[in-house]
């Protein structure tokens, strides 16, 4: 006798559960972008039902932003590691196996549905890019506090000046995204550009 959906949701159920929705989500967001992601779609291939998944999420707009906020937080490091430095290759190392690794189809996907849906788009930057840019501020206070950022740099150019090569390559040039390449921007490029200056 094979098993209902409601006896699999009952058996599963918080983090197996999420972790098989957001499974799920990017699954449909790889194959098919961001506007095949439905209620119906993700309950059919999670192996639950949608009043589950009404339950924690109003609409697919709050289940794509929830699924895309928590991979990209899992994806980008945000600890501390001591120096401005070592933040940035952290964070850029992170971009670059994101960009390089097995979900770059679902970050294609996802840049592809922001050209498409104004709507997405604009959830998304209140969302995940959002988060980023308040991740990238607060590692260049903390470079600041400790002396080795000069107070007066912009930081809306800061925070953007590494990201922005490895995504150029990505979405552009398709040159290699490599870690030489994230080095050399970290030491040639944003370390320079942020270093405090004599006199």
């Amino acid at each position: 006798m094979g098993t209902t959906s409601d006896e699999r949701t009952t058996r599963r159920r918080g983090a197996e559960l999420e972790a098989a929705i957001a499974d799920a989500v990017l699954g449909i967001v790889r194959e098919g972008g961001a506007r095949a992601v439905t209620m119906e779609a993700v309950a059919a291939r999670a192996g639950t039902s949608k009043p589950v998944l009404y339950r924690r999420w109003p609409d697919r707009g709050a289940l794509l932003r929830h699924v895309l906020l928590a991979e990209a937080t899992r994806a980008i490091p945000t600890a501390d590691t001591g120096s401005f430095r070592g933040d940035l290759l952290a964070v850029l190392r992170g971009w670059a196996a994101l960009l390089t690794g097995p979900r770059a189809p679902v970050v294609a996907a996802v840049v592809a549905a922001m050209v498409e849906d104004p709507q997405f788009a604009a959830a998304f930057r209140d969302g995940v890019i959002g988060w980023r840019k308040a991740e990238m501020a607060a590692l260049i206070r903390r470079g600041i506090d400790r002396g080795e950022v000069r107070p007066d740099v912009p930081v809306e150019i800061a925070r953007e000046l590494g990201q922005s090569v490895l995504w150029h390559r990505f979405l552009v040039t398709g040159d290699p995204i490599t870690d030489d390449v994230v080095r050399q921007v970290v030491d040639e490029v944003v370390v320079p550009f942020a270093a405090v200056r004599a006199g």
